[in-house]
């Protein structure tokens, strides 16, 4: 249990201790936390756990070590580097599933096995809070439809355990990567920018494609699992891309802090079309040619 609590905060501590220990020169205060983070990462590294754990583990350590190396022989931007060590840890990952004998079979087991007990709590609580004076269950028509619903939610929460690692690995990295420029005398590597800033390569429009088509193509059905977790993935960067215009457009307008909880609050019910926009902004850039620069 406490393996599982300590992962989210591992990884940012493996990236924020590896950063720290390549800056130059290094500060007393980037010695003294990276010492504590890789103590900490270190742990976790050596810990027991199951099959899901030690998944998130090897894609950590590699994601950790090619950001790294990146980090302090190139010049390329936060969002290049986060996406070239995920696509390193994804190959690592499969090699080490090729040579050790692991299977997807037995990781979506495992994955639906940790899920599912917490997904009937909340559920459950869900269900409790919402029933009316009879005892109907608001999330069903009975004990049959809560259990058919959980069964949805454990099975899609295993389909996408990959990209719920990518997407808690790129925000490590980010999240490391700003802690380790504010730590550290001169961090490795060119710190995340503003989220207004925030933009990565048309190619990645490429996989996306590719992920649509295995889903709609019946002959391409055997990569349905795999399309559904790059889906997710890339999903998610253009709607973060999407969010980078909105950003944008308020801090060109001036706007204050209510302006951005209002936008952060319309996020929640316009996913769909902050996806889509941050799409338009990969094709058309709509930053430069719709918006003024920042200060005008």
């Amino acid at each position: 249990m406490w393996y599982g609590l300590a992962a989210p905060l591992a990884v940012i501590a493996l990236p924020l201790a590896t950063l720290l220990l390549l800056a130059t020169p290094r500060t007393l205060r980037g010695r003294l936390v990276g010492g504590v983070a890789g103590g900490f990462a270190l742990w976790w590294l050596l810990g027991p756990g199951d099959l899901p754990d030690q998944t998130l583990r090897a894609a950590a350590l590699m994601a950790t070590v090619t950001f790294a190396l990146l980090s302090r022989r190139t010049a390329w931007s936060f969002t290049h580097r986060a996406l070239a060590a995920l696509t390193a840890a994804t190959g690592g990952t499969v090699a080490c599933f090729l040579a050790f004998g692991w299977s997807w079979g037995r990781l979506h087991w495992w994955t639906a096995f940790h899920t599912g007990p917490a997904l009937r709590l909340m559920l459950g609580g869900a269900a409790a809070g919402s029933s009316d004076g009879g005892g109907a269950v608001a999330l069903g028509s009975g004990p049959r439809a809560f259990e058919q619903l959980l069964d949805q939610l454990v099975t899609t929460s295993a389909d996408l355990f990959p990209a719920a690692i990518a997407l808690q690995l790129f925000a490590g990295l980010a999240i490391a990567a700003m802690l380790a420029r504010r730590l550290a005398g001169e961090a490795a590597g060119v710190a995340p920018g503003p989220l207004a800033e925030f933009r990565f390569s048309e190619h990645l429009g490429w996989p996306l494609v590719l992920a649509i088509a295995c889903l709609l193509v019946p002959a391409l059905s055997a990569a349905r699992i795999t399309a559904l977790n790059v889906l997710v993935v890339i999903g998610a960067l253009y709607g973060l891309r999407g969010l980078a215009v909105i950003a944008y457009g308020i801090r060109a307008l001036k706007g204050g802090p209510l302006l951005y909880a209002a936008a952060a609050l319309a996020v929640f019910f316009v996913l769909p079309g902050i996806v889509l926009l941050g799409v338009l902004d990969a094709g058309l850039n709509l930053r430069r040619r719709w918006l003024p620069p920042p200060g005008a």
